[in-house]
C-alpha cells in the first residue's frame, strides 16, 4: 500500500486493516516524491505509521484473529519498481469517491508496462464517514484549529504531531482569546 501518508489518516488506517484481512503480508510504502512538499520527512512519516500500527492497527487485527505481517518502508522511484524489488504483485489503493479510479488508471497502465505482474486491488472506505478523509483535509483542519473535527480524521498521536508541526512552522494561528462577557443591562 503505497502513498505519501503526510500524515497517516483514519482513512489510510481503514484501508490497511481491510488489506491485512485479505493478505498475509502488507508493505506500507512511503513514497518519496520530489514533486511534493510533505509536511513530515520520510523518517517522521514512517515513525508515525509504525506507532499507529503498534497502538491501533495490530490490536484491532488481533481482536478479529487476523495475522498479517505489516512492514513499513520508504522508497524513491516508481511504485512499480519498489513492488518488483519487494516481491509484491498487488498494488493496494483506497477509493473514497468514484472519480479516484479515473485518477488512478493512467498510473496503473504505466506501472503494468514497467512491472507486468503489477495487479491493482481497490478497497472502498468501510465507513461512509471516512469517504471525505484525506491528509490534505487533516492538515487544513489542524491549521485552522478545528481540533474536535480533526479527531475524526487522525489518531491522537498523529494529531499531536500535526499540531506540533503546524505550530513549529507558524502555520497555526494562536488560540482565540475568551470572548468578553456580555455587558450588564441598564
Amino acid at each position: 500500500y503505497a502513498g505519501s501518508f503526510s500524515p497517516l489518516t483514519k482513512g489510510h488506517h481503514d484501508i490497511i486493516v481491510q488489506a491485512a484481512r485479505a493478505f498475509d503480508e502488507l508493505h506500507i510504502a512511503v513514497g518519496i516524491n520530489p514533486g511534493k512538499q510533505p509536511m513530515f520527512n520520510d523518517q517522521e512519516r514512517v515513525a508515525m505509521i509504525e506507532h499507529d500500527i503498534k497502538t491501533h492497527i495490530e490490536p484491532e487485527l488481533k481482536k478479529t484473529g487476523i495475522a498479517c505481517a505489516l512492514k513499513v518502508s520508504c522508497y524513491d522511484g516508481t511504485t512499480a519498481r519498489f513492488m518488483e524489488a519487494a516481491g509484491a504483485d498487488f498494488y493496494i489503493r483506497g477509493l473514497r469517491l468514484g472519480t479516484e479510479f479515473d485518477q488512478e488508471l493512467p498510473g496503473i497502465t504505466v506501472s503494468k508496462h514497467i512491472f507486468p505482474s503489477f495487479t491493482p486491488v481497490f478497497f472502498c472506505s468501510s465507513d461512509p464517514k471516512l469517504q471525505t478523509v484525506s491528509s490534505t483535509t487533516a492538515r487544513e483542519l489542524s491549521r485552522f484549529r478545528e481540533d474536535a473535527v480533526l479527531d475524526d480524521y487522525v489518531t491522537p498521536h498523529v494529531k499531536a504531531q500535526l499540531i506540533a508541526r503546524m505550530e513549529q512552522l507558524k502555520l497555526r494561528p494562536p488560540a482565540p482569546s475568551a470572548p468578553l462577557p456580555p455587558e450588564p443591562k441598564a
